[in-house]
């Protein structure tokens, strides 16, 4: 069995740690003590994508989700440590934003590599500007702002 969120097929697993790890160019510390914009790590399947900007669609009280799509079971888990683990047998919507956020990157990755073997020294110069473009207006396509 497989779990459908958007575009994307999940085939055994879906994470998402909010906030998990060090951005060595973002100073904000996430949820816990409630600064900035915030990021997430997410795992879909074996693809991984660290330092997801993810501020506006995981609840601050949310330190991850994780999800079995072999079962279609999952849990939550809580930023305080006081609170249990919350089982969860459908995943909430703003997971789905999280999984459109990883999907406007691999449009980003695409239209990089494409533009930058193009052979076109203007296309190439501008590589970085077409595809941040391209992440965006995939965003703006599913009711997300960058």
């Amino acid at each position: 069995m497989a779990t459908t969120v958007n575009n994307t097929t999940i085939n055994s697993r879906l994470t998402i740690i909010f906030d998990s790890g060090i951005n060595e160019v973002n100073s904000n510390d996430g949820p816990v003590s409630g600064t900035g914009n915030t990021e997430s790590d997410v795992i879909i399947d074996d693809l991984s994508y660290n330092n997801l900007r993810s501020h506006t669609e995981v609840p601050t009280e949310i330190h991850a989700l994780q999800w079995n799509a072999t079962s279609n079971t999952g849990w939550l888990e809580y930023t305080d440590k006081i609170t249990p683990n919350l089982d969860i047998s459908e995943l909430p919507s703003w997971a789905s934003n999280v999984v459109i956020r990883c999907e406007a990157e691999n449009e980003y990755v695409t239209t990089l590599e494409a533009e930058q073997n193009s052979g076109d020294a203007s296309r190439i110069a501008a590589a970085e500007t077409t595809a941040s473009a391209a992440r965006v207006t995939y965003l703006s396509n599913n009711s997300i702002t960058y």
